[in-house]
């Protein structure tokens, strides 16, 4: 392949016969760079044929962004809920994010808090609203920005049901995760890592800390518990 030109190798026609849709979905995610998007998408697009979810959602990315394609948030949002439709984590995130600002124009803030609180369930079940299931489940931490989002609407002021100890918890998910992809480069996640960090330090937060200091919880025990 040169340059956006685009030649299915033998395995790639291989997996395709296999319905192997995760093998062309991933290469179309080691494509996802400036200088091979149009590959990447038309990997995505293959994928998305052979009913790949992630494939899909990645689709809505790239017409979100402009990935090698032109823009179009009218499409973008059409895959996410295609994706989140097939029960896709990263889809039903995006579209809470979509709707959560002006940005898009198509701001929507009950169908944000919507998309986020599906998101979540996704991802945990009715665990989703279990401040203890949160504090052991560190499949979250690869979802910093739904944490986050969590966290802050959960908080005094925020768009959800006010309960702080589930807003607590969140938000350390969402501090871990962040710390962890600025340490593998990413560094664009800084801003929102200080956001988490300021609003962890709200005295809000102040008698839960409390709380859990007395009761010893403040240690990580999370390798006891199983990820599910």
């Amino acid at each position: 392949m040169e340059g956006n030109k685009i030649t299915l190798s033998p395995l790639d026609m291989e997996a395709i016969s296999l319905h192997d849709s995760n093998y062309i979905n991933n290469k179309g995610a080691k494509l996802y760079d400036p200088e091979t998007y149009l590959q990447s998408v038309e990997y995505y697009r293959l994928g998305a044929a052979m009913g790949n979810d992630q494939s899909i959602s990645n689709l809505g990315y790239c017409y979100l962004y402009g990935r090698g394609i032109e823009p179009n948030t009218s499409l973008a949002i059409a895959y996410f809920k295609i994706a989140a439709m097939r029960s896709n984590v990263d889809a039903a995130y995006k579209l809470g994010d979509i709707y959560s600002r002006e940005k898009w124009g198509v701001e929507d803030k009950e169908r944000s808090l919507y998309y986020y609180s599906l998101a979540a369930e996704l991802l945990m079940g009715d665990e989703w609203h279990n401040p203890t299931a949160i504090k052991y489940f560190d499949g979250l931490n690869r979802y910093p920005s739904l944490c986050y989002a969590l966290g802050r609407e959960m908080a005094n002021g925020g768009s959800l049901n006010t309960d702080l100890k589930l807003a607590y918890q969140y938000l350390l998910r969402a501090e871990i995760g962040y710390k962890k992809a600025i340490e593998d480069g990413d560094d664009f996640y800084k801003a929102s890592y200080e956001g988490v960090i300021k609003l962890l330090d709200d005295p809000q937060f102040d008698l839960i800390k409390m709380e859990e200091a007395f009761f010893g919880e403040t240690d990580d025990d999370s390798d006891s518990f199983p990820d599910n």
